[in-house]
This record gives C-alpha cells, sequence and structure tokens, in this order.
C-alpha cells in the first residue's frame, strides 16, 4: 500500500481548506494509514473515530436504516467528519468550526475517490 501517496493527498486536502486542522485514514479495523496535521497520538485518535463509526452504524442498524454515508458532528470550536472509504475504511477530519459544511463534505468525498486508488486489499 503506498501510504505516501495517501500522504500527500491528505496534505492536498488539509491545503485546500486552512480550516481542516487534521486529517487521517483509518482502516476498517482501526488501525491508522496516514493522517496529516498536529495530534499527540494519531492510534488514539484512529481508535476514537473508529468507535464513533461503530457507535453511528449500530443506531442506523437499529432504525433499519442503510450503511453510513457520512457522519458530521459539529461544537463551538470545531467539526468532525467522517466518511467511508467503500469498505477499506474511513477518512476522518477535524476542522475549526469556521468551515462551510457544504464546502468540507464536498472536499472530503473528492479525496475519498482519490485515496481508494491506494487502498488495495
Amino acid at each position: 500500500m503506498p501510504t505516501a501517496k495517501i500522504d500527500e493527498q491528505l496534505s492536498l486536502l488539509c491545503q485546500r481548506a486552512s480550516e481542516i486542522k487534521l486529517c487521517m485514514v483509518v482502516s476498517s479495523d482501526g488501525l491508522v494509514i496516514a493522517h496529516h496535521g498536529n495530534v499527540s497520538e494519531p492510534d488514539l485518535f484512529g481508535a476514537y473515530f473508529l468507535e464513533l463509526n461503530v457507535v453511528c452504524e449500530k443506531i442506523l442498524t437499529e432504525l433499519k436504516y442503510d450503511s453510513i454515508e457520512e457522519i458530521y458532528i459539529r461544537s463551538k470550536s470545531g467539526a468532525v467528519t467522517l466518511l467511508p472509504i467503500f469498505d477499506k475504511g474511513f477518512l476522518a477530519c477535524l476542522s475549526s468550526a469556521d468551515i462551510n459544511a457544504g464546502k468540507i463534505q464536498i472536499l472530503t468525498w473528492k479525496y475519498v475517490n482519490r485515496i481508494s486508488e491506494y487502498l488495495v486489499d
């Protein structure tokens, strides 16, 4: 798996929007494949994002809804966006509260498609 190419895509994503402070690709089993931005413990955050994904999937299953397409959580000080990369993992982004929800959605979907090319089974 060419992690250098994934790192490059994550760097480009952060450059596209200064409000994005951290982004990472996490495998479907919670391992951090690559990340860009300052985070003291990337593996811990990868585990947090995996747990968030698991909890949301359980909620959707109980409601008999389809699988997750996007998780977006906003607080007064920032936002978390999680998007699945097909069945290969997910892209997680932490951004400031100043970012427009539509902008982060469009950017992250674009980079999910780019990154998915580098995630091989």
